[in-house]
């Protein structure tokens, strides 16, 4: 996938899908089988006020954690609500299952230095991540602020948008 597509493929999911945040999952629809396979794939998703928000959620809408968004993404989401994970399969086109802390470590020519960040790379701060789509702008998945897929200010402000400062940034070296 090239980083046009990628970048172009997030900005479609913040902008027209309903998603919400649900720990460990990759794109998949809320529905009836997978609300329940997933309040219990995971500690997080068992709490009650999260159990409330998955059992409420729609079955058009999406799960993500915010490193299944990227793998989702790069194993091949293209929200198709009667796939079980909207289409992704697991582990393809070379990606392999890792959470954010590894993804930064696999990443290439890490930096701290955000004035020489390009779009398409990974951003980091300990156990999360982002995507960088330019203008100062990130795209995550977080419970914090929308509870989803959002688009957030990257250790800038930006009008209209809330402020993440993310400590590192680097190349995925699964996208072209």
């Amino acid at each position: 996938m090239t980083t046009a597509q990628f970048v172009d493929k997030l900005k479609d999911i913040a902008l027209n899908y309903k998603t919400l945040y649900v720990m460990g999952c990759f794109g998949a629809p809320r529905n009836e089988e997978n609300k329940k396979r997933l309040i219990n794939h995971h500690e997080y998703n068992a709490k009650p006020e999260r159990v409330e928000k998955i059992n409420e959620a729609t079955s058009d809408t999406f799960g993500y954690d915010c490193s299944c968004l990227i793998k989702g993404v790069l194993w091949g989401w293209n929200g198709d609500v009667n796939a079980n994970d909207g289409g992704a399969i697991y582990k393809s086109n070379n990606v392999p299952d890792i959470d954010a802390d590894k993804m930064i470590e696999v990443a290439l020519d890490v930096s701290d230095d955000f004035t020489d960040i390009e779009v398409g790379e990974i951003t980091w701060l300990k156990d999360h991540v982002g995507i960088y789509i330019g203008d100062g702008l990130c795209i995550e998945c977080s419970p914090k602020w929308s509870d989803g897929v959002q688009i957030t200010a990257c250790n800038t402000d930006v009008e209209g948008y809330n402020r993440r400062d993310w400590k590192l940034h680097g190349r995925l070296p699964f996208v072209e």
